[in-house]
């Protein structure tokens, strides 16, 4: 069995997914040909990599990400830090011949992913984009639909990224509220990437953006002016005409943590929400319209844990899916590429242009205009 040595960068909430991720992966994919090794941990207080290492098994630990880089026994690379900092990690990691896991969005704006993807494919490593969300079994079916052409025509379309957390005016702010944030970058790459990869790249787009105080408290109780913003309403069309809308809010009330679309076409039209993840919604519109409905409707498809082997077989498939099943499936899928030589899906060219297309939707926000898409 082929082993694979991690080291991971950033010991936040994302950081913790990744490696919870590593750590039981073999319990849900019995079977595989490679292992991923918990080799090195580095975040930027010693003692929480220090307390990381004897919790979670890693070899070693470190306040110095460099120190992990310089590792032979570290083959891949989880960047699990605040964005400003990821270019600056991943070009180190790519000079130094690992590959790289990297959390969304790639970088800080388009030139740096371009930079970073540019390096990738000049040194020869792998690299994956931690775009979880397409990993359901649900959102995997979804897009099993749209490419066996059972949607048809893409007529219209829409997805929501919704959180609550922004609304207190007195809540401190971390970096995610900062200027290398923003509900844009956080919650709008990802349902920007789950309705583009559905339904294909748009040719327009317009946006507008919301900063819903002017001020909020710092982690030192200061008030901190530069801000991202904390709403966004976005209008895509297609190539061929079709309209559809992206919002991501942070100031959506009662809203937990809730991501959503649906895709309406001449054959067909699908919904999924990840409050209720373990099922697919799709209709079949070539069901005859009949006297008391007959079999029309939309189709509830139990996709629950059903991943292709080897996965899907612990937990039990029937069993409900959790939030941290799709990051996993993303991580195994990136690490079966390097064990067994395939290419990764999504991989940095799908990070480059998305992180375009966020910085056209800030364009169009301060034009007050359709930018089109290059």
């Amino acid at each position: 069995m082929k082993e694979i040595g991690i080291g991971v960068i950033g010991w936040g909430f994302m950081g913790k997914t990744h490696t919870h991720a590593l750590r039981d992966m073999c319990l849900f994919y019995p079977g595989m040909n490679f292992s991923p090794r918990l080799v090195s941990i580095c975040s930027r207080r010693l003692e929480m990599a220090e307390q990381a290492k004897q919790q979670m098994g890693f070899v070693h630990a470190t306040d110095d990400y460099r120190e992990l880089l310089a590792r032979q026994d570290v083959q891949l690379v989880s960047i699990c830090t605040p964005n400003q900092e990821h270019e600056r990690m991943a070009l180190d990691a790519i000079a130094a011949g690992k590959h790289i896991y990297i959390d969304k969005p790639v970088a800080m704006d388009a030139a740096a992913a371009e930079r970073i993807h540019r390096a990738a494919m000049d040194k020869g490593v792998l690299a994956q984009v931690a775009l979880n969300n397409r990993f359901w079994p649900a959102t995997i079916r979804a897009k099993q639909l749209v490419d066996e052409g059972r949607i048809g025509q893409i007529l219209g379309f829409n997805a929501r990224y919704l959180h609550s957390g922004s609304i207190d005016p007195n809540k401190p702010i971390g970096w995610k509220q900062g200027t290398q944030g923003g509900v844009l970058l956080d919650l709008g790459s990802h349902a920007l990437d789950i309705i583009t990869w559905l339904v294909g790249q748009p040719a327009r787009v317009m946006c507008s953006l919301r900063q819903l105080y002017p001020e909020r408290p710092g982690q030192d109780g200061q008030s901190v002016r530069d801000l991202g913003d904390d709403q966004a309403l976005i209008m895509l069309r297609l190539p061929d005409g079709a309209l559809g809308t992206v919002e991501a809010s942070k100031i959506a009330t009662g809203a937990e943590d809730e991501l959503s679309f649906e895709v309406y076409g001449t054959k067909g039209a699908l919904r999924f929400s990840m409050m209720e993840g373990d099922w697919l919604y799709f209709f079949d519109n070539a069901q005859k319209d009949v006297a008391y409905g007959g079999e029309r409707g939309y189709q509830r498809i139990a996709c629950v844990a059903r991943y292709a082997a080897p996965g899907g077989s612990f937990l039990p498939p029937k069993n409900r899916i959790g939030w941290d099943r799709p990051h996993m499936h993303c991580y195994y899928s990136f690490l079966d590429c390097v064990a067994n030589g395939g290419q990764p899906s999504p991989d940095l060219a799908d990070g480059a242009r998305l992180q375009r297309l966020m910085e056209l939707c800030r364009a169009s926000h301060e034009k007050q205009a359709w930018v089109d898409v290059r």
